[in-house]
């Protein structure tokens, strides 16, 4: 494993990148938007029973807005669910990708994080699906608490880069790819993923009560939808900004993969 050449040069140390620019190209965004993969709706069931113990859904009279919706992957359910489903993102080319079908039950909202121009105390739930690691947290859950009611709830969430089956060596290789040789191009702060969150979240000062809860991310892909999804994926996308690629290292991955499952027939 050690021995094969991705065709990659050296990374350029402590590379800081703006995460609100890497959305700007709309062919990056529309293979990102496509290759995403969706949450289960147990998350959501989850997500509920903490947020509103004493109901069940739907909540007619509730408004719930996504931050950094992006083309609304973790929308899920919350347009039926909620009386007003905010989908807010700051950039306008995600905005550009959300489906059809989901437009006709959500008000989009170009918007800032940390700066929604939502009115004071007129949410009943924050949700941010797989973005917290982008934000200034401390401006960001100061906006929460503005625009949240007195009872409203942030809920925030997170998922790891899975593993890779199928042949001797296959985690190895998929390590060497995510956390090796693009480990030093992902944009700062990426490496909170890797953690789950743990350390980042909003004090009492934000929140009278903070619960964290793991749950399965069942997902099965194959090695033609892996490779499509780490195309997309934020730290690849930084290090195509900021370098020329020999050979795209995700397809390099591919290949590699190929080879070790035909050594193995």
């Amino acid at each position: 494993m050690s021995s094969i050449d991705l065709g990659l040069a050296e990374p350029e140390p402590n590379l800081c990148v703006d995460p609100t620019q890497l959305f700007q190209d709309a062919q990056q965004t529309s293979h990102y938007a496509r290759h995403r993969p969706h949450y289960p709706q147990q998350l959501y069931h989850q997500l509920y029973a903490h947020a509103f113990p004493s109901r069940q859904p739907p909540f007619p009279d509730h408004t719930v807005v996504d931050v950094a919706t992006g083309s609304g992957q973790s929308l899920g359910p919350l347009p039926c669910d909620f009386g007003t489903c905010i989908a807010l993102d700051v950039s306008p080319t995600q905005l550009a990708e959300v489906p059809p079908a989901l437009r006709q039950r959500v008000r989009l909202q170009l918007g800032d994080a940390h700066a929604t121009g939502l009115p004071p105390a007129s949410v009943d739930l924050v949700t941010v699906g797989q973005a917290l690691h982008w934000f200034r947290l401390d401006d960001f859950y100061e906006e929460c608490c503005r625009i949240l009611r007195p009872t409203g709830a942030l809920a925030a969430w997170t998922y790891d880069f899975g593993q890779l089956q199928g042949f001797e060596g296959s985690e190895q290789l998929y390590q060497k790819l995510h956390s090796g040789i693009l480990g030093s191009y992902w944009a700062k702060g990426r490496e909170l993923v890797d953690r789950y969150y743990i350390g980042i979240e909003p004090g009492p000062q934000h929140f009278e009560e903070v619960q964290r809860v793991q749950l399965p991310m069942p997902l099965s892909l194959t090695l033609e939808e892996l490779v499509r999804y780490s195309c997309g994926i934020a730290g690849r996308v930084t290090g195509k900004m900021r370098q020329r690629w020999k050979l795209d290292p995700t397809v390099s991955c591919k290949l590699c993969c190929l080879f070790m499952i035909k050594e193995g027939d």
